[in-house]
């Protein structure tokens, strides 16, 4: 009933055979999914853990300590419905027109952000639909990913576009965007989104020098943003010493490192953390791996960045299977983004690097980053159930196994010569010889017990040896 449904729109759904998939296709296909289903569960754990407190304690979320998990069950829920819809959608159906209606969506959606949006910590990034919020650019990062994947296969995989048709085709699709992104201002996303585009271009065969030269250019003019206002400032000082500010700039990183120093090895124990009790800000959100680190300690941190590793790995062999560069670019660049955000965000809790924001991809709370999330799984299993290798031999004589019968064995221990039946070629040239028990000899093959023949392999591994 639902392939009917969707053949009635013109949807094509792929075929879910497990016997028609080589192990090669499969098992990265089922570990991309399952980790993504496994880090989204731990994420809504964790959730509850660090926000139920809060919403404990306010009047606000009813004195209901499930006020945020239930919304980012609900946010997820529609997530994995789109995610769905995605991967039954042929990923080629993003191009032409499809792409530049889409373009035209999030350019709308950014402007109407910073025009009318919600500012929250000296942003604008939110747009208020009734009790909910969501933020554009998390589906901004989408659209672009799909638009450099697009411009990358036109331009080096059919080269049917020249130089100057490419850059104005990424002025318009990507870097419009990313102006209005940056507007908001959102410079996590805008980096993000920079050094995602970069690995797409190392994968379609820019040469190594120039992605250096770019990322030297992204680098410097992510510094140049982040000296500019006061706000990105105060975080780059915080980075070096946040002890300089306890009370105020450096107070939510000197938190966290509290957490990760009460946690230890194996943590408090899970529910157990003492700085969600309203002293680290952001608990559930841009802060939970450092309740991570507290609840589960080293081990559970280690393991949540293992779960990532082992997602990142099942996406690039995904990519590797890709029956074309716009489907390996897709799988790579919805990779390299969940896992390059996940290391801003971890980077910036450990005080390594300046606060950014983002949050971890489907662990921190939030409905946009969420569903965001999730629309990328959806766009990597699009390219992986359309993915085809050749067959290798293998896999032929695989697919042509027969399951042994009594009577086949029968006839291989006579020679391999049936009623019937022509010599074996496997069997043909062996010699066969007496054996089995004495007593048995002379009766019918159906009474004798198998096997009464043996084949004669020759002289002994000695024998051999000593020639």
């Amino acid at each position: 009933m639902i392939r009917g449904l969707f053949e009635r729109f013109g949807i094509e759904l792929p075929s879910f055979g497990l016997g028609e998939v080589p192990a090669r296709i499969m098992v990265p296909r089922i570990v991309f999914l399952g980790t993504s289903l496994a880090l989204l569960l731990f994420g809504m754990l964790m959730i509850y853990s660090a926000s139920s407190i809060l919403a404990l304690t306010s009047e606000e979320y009813q004195h209901n300590p499930a006020f945020y998990l239930i919304r980012q069950a609900g946010f997820a829920a529609v997530g994995i419905v789109i995610a769905v819809v995605l991967a039954c959608v042929d990923y080629r159906v993003w191009r032409g027109g499809v792409i530049r209606g889409m373009c035209a969506a999030i350019v709308l959606l950014l402007l109407f952000v910073v025009v009318v949006g919600n500012d929250a910590n000296g942003a604008t990034r939110w747009i208020a639909i009734g009790p909910f919020s969501l933020q554009p650019s998390e589906f901004a990062k989408v659209v672009i990913l799909l638009v450099g994947a697009r411009i990358a296969e036109k331009y080096f995989w059919e080269g049917s576009i020249d130089t100057m048709e490419a850059l104005k085709l990424a002025a318009g699709g990507i870097l419009l965007p990313l102006v209005l992104v940056l507007a908001q201002p959102d410079k996590g996303t805008t980096g993000v989104v920079l050094l995602t585009l970069l690995v797409m271009s190392y994968l379609a065969g820019v040469d190594g020098r120039y992605i250096a030269i770019l990322c030297a250019g992204v680098l410097m003019a992510g510094i140049v943003f982040a000296l500019k206002d006061e706000y990105s400032r105060a975080r780059i000082f915080t980075m070096f010493n946040p002890f300089s500010d306890p009370d105020k700039s450096g107070y939510q990183l000197i938190k966290g490192f509290y957490a990760f120093g009460t946690g230890g090895l194996w943590g408090l124990g899970l529910g157990m953390s003492r700085q969600k009790y309203n002293y680290l800000p952001m608990a559930h959100n841009d802060f939970i791996f450092a309740v991570i680190g507290e609840e589960l300690g080293l081990v559970g941190t280690v393991g949540m960045l293992a779960a990532f590793v082992l997602l990142l790995w099942a996406g690039f062999k995904i990519a590797q299977s890709a029956p074309d560069m716009a489907g390996k670019l897709i799988a790579a660049g919805c990779t390299s983004l969940m896992f390059i955000q996940l290391l801003l965000n971890v980077s910036g809790v450990l005080g390594a690097f300046p606060l950014t924001g983002k949050p971890v991809p489907f662990v921190s709370y939030g409905g946009s980053s969420v569903m965001s999330s999730l629309m990328l799984v959806g766009l990597v299993m699009s390219v992986s159930l359309r993915s085809e290798l050749p067959e290798t031999s293998y896999e032929a004589r695989r697919k042509r196994m027969r399951l042994a019968t009594r009577e086949h064995v029968a006839d291989a221990y006579d020679g391999g010569v049936g009623v019937g039946r022509s010599p074996s070629p496997r069997l043909a040239n062996l010699r066969m010889v007496e054996g089995g028990d004495s007593r048995t000899a002379g009766t019918s093959r159906e009474a004798r017990p198998l096997p009464y023949r043996r084949v004669d392999l020759g002289p002994s591994p000695s024998e051999r040896l000593r020639k």
